[in-house]
């Protein structure tokens, strides 16, 4: 890479030489948090005090930040002697429910036996229709087929990425049930719309949000506009819970009754240890333990408790986390403007406050590059790229023979399938990252 353009690039997009102290300041206003952000913080398994060596240093598409404070949380939980679900289980659950506007959350093992839960605790019938996108990550729509529910699919919209909400009347049908919707990398969907189309007809809204935490739609917790929000504290996500784990959010008692059976291997039992409450049950006139009572044929999906006390440290630090990655977000935004004619550039539906996933680039038709000339420069200069999850899900070897219903030319999920891609612009990466990744797209771009 021509060196004059990196410096360039660093002159034209740096927000005044903001480095490492700068990106600790962000974090916390706190003076010693600071200086222990600066001394032992970790992206992934490199110090943040580490100087950026662009060109040297790794660049990922996302990355865990992490530190002492959690690993401080993991031991003390361990040193509890119980590593079940416990209290900080119970705190963290009820911390992320309100973040999303609910009364209740159920952690499971990972985002996508959230989702799953999602359609099994709704009891309904076999071949009921669940409405989807698809353009979407496999577990969304392996949900709805595990469940022995036929999904019903149509396109997405360019720049957002979520389902054209356009196409969501024509969807419905008289065998329709819920409508099961990802934030696709982050990207709100329209809240408002959806609910109030779900409440007309009478179907249930699941909120999708294994790629975000955190975000508000007119204002309001995107979860408050649904029956039940998924979230996933995957090692790449907003926040992490050492790694995996997940959540299921409602308001609804009796859903939540069904979700905690379903994760417990279909008991009921709670933690009670009084005789008289745990054996006054009978099966047969057998007096019998409720810890070992089976009312539904269940799943084991529990995460373990060091999971909630390293998500409990994450929390406290979400906001800001959430500050810096839509800070990074917008500068790739506004610095790749000047290249509209090669780009489809991400957008915001006017109403959403949004915290990306990642950074999503459609090439345009007709360019004088394809995607893999453009993904091996990135990659060559140590950018780490990755494509938008499935594209259109349904070319994918293990979706093309589904049941299923289509609604309309799929020929969005089809160009994102073959033009789309997406970067960095996590809470991971300082500003002299940033300035390098726009400096390997002007080295890259100055040939056309």
């Amino acid at each position: 890479m021509k060196k004059n353009k990196i410096t360039s690039a660093i002159n034209e997009s740096r927000e005044a030489g903001k480095v490492v102290a700068k990106f600790a300041s962000v974090l916390t206003d706190n003076k010693s948090e600071q200086r222990f952000f600066v001394s032992s913080a970790y992206l992934g398994p490199t110090f943040l005090s580490k100087k950026f060596k662009p060109g040297s240093d790794k660049i990922y598409y996302t990355i865990a930040v992490y530190g002492d404070e959690e690993k401080k949380a993991v031991v003390e939980a361990l040193d509890k002697g119980w590593l079940g679900l416990g209290n900080y289980s119970a705190e963290f659950a009820k911390k992320v429910s309100a973040i999303f506007g609910k009364k209740h959350g159920v952690l499971v093992n990972s985002g996508s036996s959230g989702t799953f839960l999602s359609l099994k605790i709704l009891n309904l019938p076999p071949g009921s229709e669940v409405i989807t996108t698809a353009c979407t990550f496999a577990t969304t729509l392996a949900a709805i087929l595990n469940n022995n529910l036929v999904p019903v699919l149509a396109d997405s919209e360019l720049g957002t990425y979520n389902l054209d909400l356009k196409n969501l009347p024509k969807m419905i049908s008289r065998k329709t049930r819920a409508v099961i919707l990802p934030h696709t990398l982050g990207s709100l969907n329209d809240m408002e719309t959806l609910q109030k189309l779900c409440r007309k007809h009478k179907l249930y809204f699941i909120e999708d949000s294994c790629d975000t935490i955190g975000g508000r739609f007119a204002g309001k917790p995107t979860g408050s506009f649904a029956d039940i929000t998924v979230s996933s504290f995957y090692a790449s996500h907003n926040i992490t819970a050492a790694g995996g784990g997940g959540i299921l959010c409602m308001d609804d008692e009796k859903l939540l009754a069904r979700a905690l059976a379903y994760r417990d291997w279909g008991r009921f039992g709670d933690d009670n240890e009084s005789v008289e409450e745990r054996f006054n049950i009978n099966i047969d006139g057998i007096p019998y333990d409720r810890k070992f009572v089976y009312s539904m044929v269940g799943y084991n999906l529990k995460p373990i408790e060091v999971q909630a006390a390293f998500g409990l440290v994450q929390l406290k630090k979400l906001q800001e986390f959430n500050k810096i990655r839509r800070r990074n977000f917008d500068r790739l935004g506004n610095y790749l403007k000047k290249y509209e004619k090669f780009f489809l550039l991400p957008t915001d539906l006017p109403k959403a406050e949004a915290y990306w996933l990642a950074f999503p680039i459609t090439i345009r038709d007709n360019v004088p590059f394809t995607r893999l000339d453009i993904l091996k420069h990135l990659e060559a200069n140590k950018i780490q790229t990755r494509l938008l999850f499935a594209g259109n899900i349904l070319r994918q070897p293990a979706f093309r023979k589904i049941p299923k219903r289509v609604v309309g030319k799929l020929a969005n999920a089809d160009k994102i399938m073959k033009n789309t891609f997406v970067i960095g612009a996590h809470h991971g990466m300082t500003d002299e990252m940033v300035d390098y990744v726009c400096g390997v797209f002007d080295d890259f771009l100055s040939q056309y």
